[in-house]
């Protein structure tokens, strides 16, 4: 993902120039409800006052209700009970937040540093702003940002920082053109781009996994695992999900630069086969223009049901396409992969940012400005409710088996259509890894099911198909209905298939 910190008066004029043809106006206009939305769930907007220009770059609760939302634009707003209020502004593209559930301390990730914000008089506004850490490298770069951000439960906060536009005709100047590895787009301008790293309680940087490239989004699950997700380009065919564990490299070899083991090397005379080896595929990957082009935070919904039938999954938003999506992951031979699944499509502007509040409504942070975006407003929030009461028709899960695969649905369906062959649509293909700028779908092989099986009493469908790792599985249910005669409302899957199941499913 690509935003571009300029003056918002610049960049105002020039989507309007060149992407609309006609001036977005800055004010909201009346919002069409998403054309796509599973049973039982609505979309509120939140009305953003007229003078605020809110770029969302980060979401946070409050102990006490309030919602803290960072923006683009430098500053930190509360919003409680409807009031709007300014708590920081004076910041540097502020894309993350965390907020201690406990003491309501406040720290922020601006692109140059980790900040604790204070308000010491207690005036409702911070007047202290003190740097936690400030350890990695920064040029002026517009592509250089510092994504945040998580805490596990010893008090460590983990963030992740993009690479550097380095290719000189996308950048404009050769002084960025470091770190570009067999002639990619993007590079290492400075110390520990496209690294993760932890920050611990007593303030000390920690290099923590190498490899990223746009690494947009972070999230945590309960038991502390770190995900996050990396936008298409170079060294990546289509956007993915990557499970964040240390010592881990996730494919972009810029970032090499900085570790220890290739100290001295020339990263440019090592193959894309030795690379390769040393990458840990993606958990899920996010099929570039059918679904996603530039996925933002990874956020799990952990709300005890109280978002309908998908405990535990991954709900994403996407800043091109404007759209929420939802993942559902399994632990296969010890490692994480899974399916992905359109949720609701579009929302009203790009989402970068969502989190989940204490009564399990997810509010979704949005941007615009910088990249078009199908919705046509520059900045906003919604909120994504459901009504507790309506199942909605969807498929629940894609879970794989010894032999093929099994799709769980959210109603039972009806039996006739499970069992029908035609019913099933379904090809695979895989993402070359290249340093050219992403990849198209190679090898793509249509594959038809066989000894289909109805289970858990019409609410799952299993089949046998050739299974090979390294694909990725579409799954189009043509014309599945709901027992009770209601159309799926998401009728595509997808599946990172990675490691083959040795038990089956239980």
């Amino acid at each position: 993902m690509m935003i571009p910190s300029l003056n918002k008066t610049i960049w105002t004029k020039l989507i309007c120039c060149l992407f609309l043809a006609g001036c977005w106006d800055m004010v909201a206009a009346e919002q069409k409800s998403p054309s796509n939305i599973p049973a039982g769930y609505v979309v509120e907007t939140v009305e953003i006052p007229e003078g605020i220009t809110l770029g969302v770059g980060g979401i946070a609760f409050a102990p006490d209700g309030a919602v803290f939302l960072t923006s683009r634009e430098g500053q930190v707003w509360r919003l409680q009970d409807e009031k709007w209020s300014l708590f920081a502004d004076g910041l540097h593209e502020v894309l993350g937040i965390y907020i201690d559930p406990v003491t309501s301390e406040i720290w922020v990730m601006q692109r140059p540093e980790l900040t604790k914000l204070i308000d010491e008089d207690g005036d409702g506004a911070a007047d202290v702003f003190r740097t936690i850490n400030a350890e990695w490298g920064l040029t002026d770069n517009y592509h250089e940002y510092a994504f945040g951000m998580v805490r596990d439960s010893e008090g460590n906060f983990y963030g992740t920082l993009n690479t550097s536009l380095s290719w000189v005709g996308w950048a404009g100047s050769s002084k960025w053109d470091v770190g570009r590895v067999h002639d990619g787009k993007m590079g290492r301008a400075a110390r520990y781009r496209g690294w993760s790293f932890q920050i611990t309680p007593d303030g000390r940087f920690v290099p923590w996994s190498s490899g990223m490239r746009s690494p947009a989004g972070i999230g945590m699950n309960k038991m502390e695992e770190i995900f996050y997700t990396d936008n298409q380009g170079d060294w990546n065919g289509s956007s993915t999900l990557q499970h964040v564990v240390k010592g881990r490299f996730h494919g972009h070899p810029s970032s090499l630069m900085d570790h220890p083991d290739f100290q001295g090397q020339d990263l440019n005379a090592i193959s894309v086969d030795a690379y390769r080896e040393l990458r840990t595929p993606p958990a899920v990957f996010f099929i570039h223009g059918d679904l996603a082009n530039s996925p933002g935070e990874p956020v799990f919904n952990e709300t005890g049901g109280q978002f309908g039938p998908f405990e535990d999954q991954i709900f994403v938003g996407d800043q091109t396409r404007s759209n929420l999506m939802r993942i559902y992951l399994e632990k296969v031979q010890g490692a994480y992969q899974g399916a992905i699944f359109n949720f609701i499509d579009p929302m009203q502007s790009g989402i970068v940012r969502n989190q989940f509040d204490k009564n399990g409504v997810l509010y979704v942070g949005q941007t615009g400005r910088g990249w078009r975006s199908v919705g046509d407003q520059i900045f906003g929030l919604q909120k994504v409710r459901w009504d507790r009461r309506t199942t909605p028709v969807e498929m629940q899960s894609i879970r794989l088996t010894t032999t093929g695969f099994e799709i769980r649905f959210t109603q039972p369906m009806d039996e006739a259509l499970l069992k029908d062959p035609e019913s099933f649509s379904i090809r695979h293909w895989h993402y070359l890894y290249r340093p050219e700028y992403g990849s198209p779908k190679a090898d793509l092989t249509q594959v038809e099911p066989s000894n289909i099986q109805v289970t858990h009493h019409g609410m799952g469908v299993r089949f046998e198909l050739p299974l090979l790792t390294g694909k990725v599985y579409e799954f189009k249910l043509n014309g599945m209905r709901s027992e009770s005669g209601a159309d799926l409302t998401n009728p595509i899957g997808w599946y990172t298939l990675n490691r083959l199941r040795l038990d089956d499913l239980r």
